[in-house]
């Protein structure tokens, strides 16, 4: 049960989704703008069934890119509400919004340690995420987590999105392992397991207890191979993968 390569998803795995107070500023900019108040019981009933909504369709496609998805979530809660979003609004909205995932999709505690136990091992060590360029590029750079990895993939790029097959078929092209001898790391059991077991690979499922992972919501779940709390651990799954003391 060799394991030469270990593939991770980014968020909620290797980095956090507890600033999403943060990272949801955007959208309240916009409602205010509009005149609508986000704490207006009104306004978050219809924040709460346009990303129903969108999330629903969304989910059942196998790409799509999330700058559209946020922009059509906060359309969709303006359309609710009886209004719409101007052009200048919506364009605006765009960088602010990639500007907060950036800014406030931060490192889990144990992320350098990680990866570079993993490097030290002589693993190929990428990341695999359903997020559009933009984003993952400029997060792992931020936080020197793309010095640690050979590469990385986003849903973008391969043109698909997990539990989507290209995507998986893509990263381990790139990786230039067999599925058989890949540990994938995720949050997602519908996302992140389902996927990669279905394409071979032996699955990690890590999660913030009380989050749920994006999009997730009436895909299909599986069990994964391990369970972990902290991305430490993963050293000692290879080890143990791997025969090593």
């Amino acid at each position: 049960m060799q394991v030469t390569a270990v593939l991770f998803d980014m968020g909620g795995t290797l980095c956090s989704y507890t600033a999403r107070e943060e990272m949801g500023r955007p959208t309240v900019a916009v409602l205010r703008h509009l005149g609508l108040a986000p704490e207006d019981p009104a306004v978050r009933a219809a924040m709460k069934r346009a990303s129903a909504e969108i999330e629903r369709a969304y989910a059942a496609r196998r790409s799509f890119l999330h700058r559209d998805l946020f922009r059509d979530r906060i359309a969709r809660t303006a359309e609710l509400l009886g209004t719409t979003v101007p052009a200048d609004v919506l364009a605006r909205f765009d960088g602010e919004q990639v500007q907060a995932i950036v800014d406030h999709l931060t490192p889990m505690p144990d992320v350098i340690e990680t990866l570079t136990g993993l490097r030290e091992r002589g693993l190929y060590v990428g990341v695999v995420s359903n997020a559009d360029d933009d984003h993952v590029g400029p997060v792992l750079a931020r936080h020197g987590i793309d010095a640690l990895i050979d590469d990385w993939t986003s849903s973008e790029e391969a043109d698909s999105c997990k539990p989507d097959a290209r995507i998986f078929e893509y990263a381990l092209a790139k990786a230039a392992r067999p599925a058989t001898e890949t540990l994938f790391v995720g949050d997602s059991p519908q996302h992140d397991v389902t996927g990669a077991a279905r394409a071979g690979m032996r699955t990690v499922l890590i999660g913030e207890r009380g989050s749920i992972a994006p999009l997730s919501l009436g895909l299909d779940a599986t069990d994964a191979d391990f369970e972990v709390r902290s991305l430490i651990e993963i050293l000692g799954i290879v080890d143990r993968c791997n025969d090593l003391p």
